[in-house]
């Protein structure tokens, strides 16, 4: 079976719609990491003192035919309009080990499900 990790980084304020969307596409679990980013519009200030938003990192691995089905979730959440309030992003993985048997099940079951 071949594996993507999937990477998203969204504010904090979107983390667990990221999760519900990407679950409901087929990912069985995510690695969460606080972040934050420095992007190219200037950084607000309120009284001197500057606002930073936080971000979380989130990490998938799953099955590369969940890939685009997973992706196309996560748009609904990160892109309202021309407005993009996040990024995800899928890399392939050549090599893999320490995954937990029961997520590979897990992947074929849904593999089995979509396939009948």
């Amino acid at each position: 079976m071949k594996f993507t990790a999937i990477v998203v980084i969204a504010p904090d304020e979107l983390e667990d719609k990221v999760i519900e969307h990407a679950q409901q596409a087929g990912a069985t679990g995510v690695t969460i990491l606080p972040g934050k980013g420095i992007g190219g519009e200037s950084r607000k200030t309120f009284f001197g003192l500057t606002f930073e938003g936080t971000q979380s990192v989130l990490l998938m691995v799953v099955g590369k035919h969940l890939t685009a089905p997973i992706l196309k979730e996560l748009h609904q959440v990160l892109v309202k309009g021309t407005e993009s309030r996040g990024l995800a992003f899928a890399i392939p993985i050549e090599h893999l080990t320490g995954i937990d048997m029961r997520q590979v099940v897990r992947f074929e079951e849904h593999l089995r499900r979509d396939g009948a």
